[in-house]
């Protein structure tokens, strides 16, 4: 057991060690204009792979059946035949579901003892009708006859995600208060979800009935429709563009949703979490689902991907010094920035903060980085782009050598040749007086010397 928290521990920090630095530009989150009653939601754009909404996104909840999407991408993920390979169902599996609290959190499939099915069957089962017998069998199966085996899988799985705040202790979801998320992390598993082969297409089936099912007298048990009926045109919920994938609801802590939603070449990812069981009089209602449809139909009428700074667009004038002919030289950005904006959100709020190198010195090149552009709102940074000159400039040469005078008198060279010249005239006048003086004692010494020799 020892080796087996360490070896976890290892991985999480390795994962930790491993995660890409974060980007300086931050993604924009609006908030919807409908009424989102479930406590904890994340919406993502697949298509840019960012957040554009999220409330309470990092509370602790309870995953409820969700908690088999991990099932699911562990079985998919490391155990690829899944049409071929075959499990009979045992009665001693699910004896414990006769003792569970909440009966009303059970979701069945009518899976009986000594029922077979592959394990593609029990994956449609599973994460259509949330099937309790599915789950447990799965777990049993690939956990070598233990789900607490599994369950180490789906939470080394878990860590490798860097699903930092989930914990799991089961794989149908059933209510256990030390298993936890919040809805980042499932989104975090969902986004990852949708790159595993077949994930998709099973989690986002309306519909499906095993091969088997008639020959077992079981077609009519065995058709099993997908427990979120926003895909479901014949539905009070149904919502354009919307499929599957995974409900879940535990009476401990409300209904949760996960689901995608296309329109117009425009992808989602919604993640609802403890949405109420009932409304104020006591009835069953599903918040869930009109949180969802709710969310949905906003992103889908007000999020555009717009462009907030282009790449021609001419940003200032930069003054350039020596220059041939014009002094200043227009600048634009390096690349083009743009994001999901909320049409209803006022585009002038974002500060467009532009610094600018000092001294730009001809010549200058069409291309030549002189600053940069920040685009900020409320005090986040967005994006920071380069700025580079689009036009050239040439140098004058004669401006050029007049800007060298004042920097040569100023310059360190000439003060020490300065120094130099000065020392060396000293020492040539102190020459030329030694050898003056000399010379007149020399002189008056012959002097003197002929005197004596004439007398």
């Amino acid at each position: 057991m020892k080796k087996r928290i360490m070896a976890m521990l290892l991985t999480f920090f390795i994962c930790l060690m491993m995660l890409p630095p974060k980007d300086s530009a931050s993604a924009l989150v609006f908030t919807p204009n409908c009424t989102v009653t479930s406590e904890a939601a994340v919406l993502l754009n697949m298509d840019i792979g960012e957040i554009v909404y999220e409330k309470n996104a990092d509370m602790k909840e309870f995953p409820a059946a969700l908690a088999q999407v991990m099932t699911a991408v562990i079985v998919i993920e490391n155990y690829p035949k899944i049409s071929e390979e075959k499990i009979t169902a045992k009665a001693e599996l699910f004896a414990p579901l006769a003792n569970y609290e909440n009966q009303t959190d059970l979701r069945y499939a009518e899976i009986d003892a000594e029922d077979t099915l592959t394990v593609e069957d029990l994956l449609y089962a599973m994460m259509l009708t949330s099937s309790c017998e599915a789950s447990l069998m799965l777990a049993d199966h690939f956990g070598g006859g233990s789900e607490e085996a599994f369950v180490e899988k789906m939470n080394a799985k878990a860590v490798e995600l860097g699903m930092t705040a989930t914990r799991f202790t089961n794989a149908t979801g059933l209510y256990s208060a030390r298993q936890v998320t919040t809805a980042r992390d499932m989104m975090t598993l969902l986004k990852y979800a949708m790159t595993v082969s077949q994930f998709e297409a099973i989690s986002c089936a309306n519909s499906y009935t095993p091969a088997n099912a008639e020959s077992l007298g079981k077609k009519e048990d065995w058709s099993w429709e997908h427990s979120n009926p926003m895909s479901d045109s014949k539905s009070e919920y149904f919502s354009t563009g919307v499929r599957g994938i995974k409900t879940g609801n535990l009476q401990e802590s409300g209904r949760n949703i996960c689901c995608k939603a296309s329109r117009d070449g425009n992808n989602y990812l919604l993640v609802c979490m403890n949405a109420p069981m009932y409304d104020d009089e006591g009835n069953s209602r599903f918040y869930h689902l009109e949180d969802a449809a709710g969310i949905i139909d906003w992103a889908f009428t007000h999020l555009t991907y717009q462009k907030l700074l282009g790449e021609n667009d001419e940003i200032d004038e930069v003054q350039v010094a020596n220059a041939d002919g014009n002094d200043f030289v227009l600048v634009k950005p390096e690349k083009e920035y743009s994001c999901i904006w909320c049409d209803t959100a006022d585009m002038d709020s974002i500060q467009r903060i532009v610094t600018i190198d000092e001294n730009v010195q001809a010549p200058v090149k069409v291309g030549d980085k002189l600053g940069t552009i920040s685009l900020k709102l409320s005090g986040e940074t967005l994006a920071e782009v380069n700025l580079i000159a689009a036009t050239a400039v040439e140098r004058s040469l004669w401006k050029y050598n007049l800007s060298l005078i004042p920097g040569f008198f100023g310059s360190v060279a000439l003060s020490r040749s300065v120094k130099i010249a000065l020392v060396l005239t000293l020492v040539y006048t102190a020459a030329c007086i030694f050898f003056f003086v000399r010379y007149k004692m020399e002189r008056k010494r012959r002097r003197q010397a002929a005197r004596k020799e004439q007398r």
